[in-house]
């Protein structure tokens, strides 16, 4: 009677009945019916064979066992009494759909390369899938080891489009490396695909706030012997300053960190290096005119005055380098004499280091 040739029924609606109608003899007496469910249609491999109670009056129905997925079955109902042979009703057949298969989603963000603030955004690929269609979620874990023993967040959100991410709610700590991984689910199917392969990532160091740093200058051993000279007195005055340092205060917002030192001199505003953070990569531009004592001032008023820009690294644990493209200045100003010593060229190196 029931289900309809060719039915197909979902996995997951398991177990489900099949309708059936009993046999009956001319002479009233109850016959023997029996319920008979196989993987082919000639009945060679019989799964489930069930026999109805011989009172059952009209219609009766038969609960089958869970049976396997993506996968065509065939019934039929059989009559048999005393030595009569048996007489089979039609053959009928469904099929069980397939059950759902998730594979593991894809990290996107944050990886190995990158290095978040304390309250990251992780992000995945979604999980692959095949079977019917899924309702997932995905369970993000955060850990402090590889192993996944310790986890300091987690988190089930619902997917969205193309990818789902989850941003922690707490601080993780700055400058520590952490572990994460995500898996799919679909609860109402039971069905959960695997992990995504672990990430480490590092926090960024420092965070927000304001230190105090030192600032160390390096001229190239060009500035030795190509230098641009202005001396009211006649004569030479060669380069005779390589290394130079600044103590002030490194200011770190977001991604874009400002070393500032000294004050203002006659010559210019105060030393300033500001630069950009991506990916512990940096980039940016050094100026300023502080006052800065300078050797052998003489009767003069001395200034050094510097711009250029800046590319860099930073250790995430921190301390800065790099070097930068542009141009230093060493001026000693009086009567009756003015000195003007230039060299712009290439390869200043520069450090930043917490005092």
């Amino acid at each position: 009677m029931s289900p309809a040739q060719n039915a197909t029924f979902s996995y997951y609606s398991q177990p489900f009945g099949l309708i059936v109608t009993p046999g009956v003899t001319a002479t009233g007496a109850p016959p023997t019916t029996v319920v008979e469910v196989a993987t082919d249609s000639a009945f060679s491999s019989i799964a489930i064979s069930r026999v109805l109670p011989p009172a059952v009056n009209g219609q009766a129905t038969v609960t089958l066992d869970h049976l396997a997925a993506a996968t065509t079955y065939y019934w039929r109902v059989k009559t048999t009494h005393g030595d009569n042979p048996s007489i089979f009703s039609a053959t009928s057949s469904f099929a069980i759909g397939p059950q759902l298969v998730l594979q593991a989603p894809t990290p996107v963000t944050p990886l190995a390369t990158t290095f978040p603030h304390k309250r990251p955004t992780f992000t995945v690929a979604n999980a692959t899938r095949t079977g019917p269609p899924a309702t997932l979620t995905y369970r993000f874990e955060i850990a402090s080891d590889d192993g996944f023993n310790t986890l300091v967040a987690t988190a089930t959100v619902a997917e969205t489009p193309d990818q789902t991410s989850f941003t922690a709610t707490s601080d993780l700590a700055s400058g520590a490396t952490f572990y994460w991984r995500a898996q799919a689910s679909d609860t109402t199917k039971g069905a959960t695909g695997p992990y995504s392969s672990p990430q480490a990532f590092a926090t960024v160091f420092p965070e927000d706030g304001s230190f105090r740093y030192a600032l160390a200058i390096h001229s190239p051993p060009y500035c030795l012997t190509h230098v641009t000279h202005d001396d009211y007195c006649g004569g030479t005055k060669g380069w005779d300053l390589s290394d130079y340092s600044f103590d002030g205060t490194l200011t770190v917002v977001a991604d874009h960190l400002q070393f500032s030192a000294g004050t203002a001199s006659g010559f210019g505003p105060p030393l300033m290096l500001g630069f950009a953070r991506v990916s512990n990569r940096l980039s940016g531009a050094v100026s300023g005119a502080p006052n800065y004592p300078l050797p052998n001032p003489g009767p003069f008023v001395n200034a050094l005055q510097i711009a250029g820009v800046v590319a860099g690294d930073s250790d995430n644990g921190g301390h800065f380098e790099g070097s930068f493209d542009g141009h230093v200045e060493l001026v000693r100003e009086g009567f009756p004499c003015y000195h003007d010593v230039t060299c712009s060229t290439s390869g200043f190196a520069w450090t930043l280091t917490p005092r």
